[in-house]
């Protein structure tokens, strides 16, 4: 039998407590920060989504038209180009989805 001496090596990735801390500590403030970013980007999300809503009911209840069927421009479109209301040409050029995005607000 051959003798066979063994050394003891550290691990490369062995940290002391007081390095563990520090990296431990680096790793929290690197978590930390995309998370404060995120809140005040949601926050400013927030708030232009209530300014926006809260403008476009000011600009309806002071608008003259408030209907679109009550609108100049859209009877003469009608007239010369639309045909009718509620037909395909119409349709494709004219309607549009709604979206409700006071329901995105956090």
């Amino acid at each position: 039998m051959s003798q066979k001496d063994h050394q003891f090596t550290e691990s490369p990735f062995f940290l002391s407590r007081r390095k563990f801390m520090v990296v431990g500590a680096a790793i929290v403030a690197a978590m930390a920060i995309p998370v404060g970013w995120f809140t005040t980007r949601v926050a400013k999300r927030n708030e232009y989504i209530k300014a926006r809503i809260a403008g476009l009911y000011q600009d309806d209840t002071i608008a003259t038209n408030r209907f679109s069927h009550h609108n100049k421009a859209v009877q003469q479109y009608y007239r010369e180009f639309g045909g009718e209301p509620l037909g395909h040409t119409s349709h494709k050029l004219l309607h549009t989805t709604y979206v409700d995005r006071s329901s995105k607000i956090s």
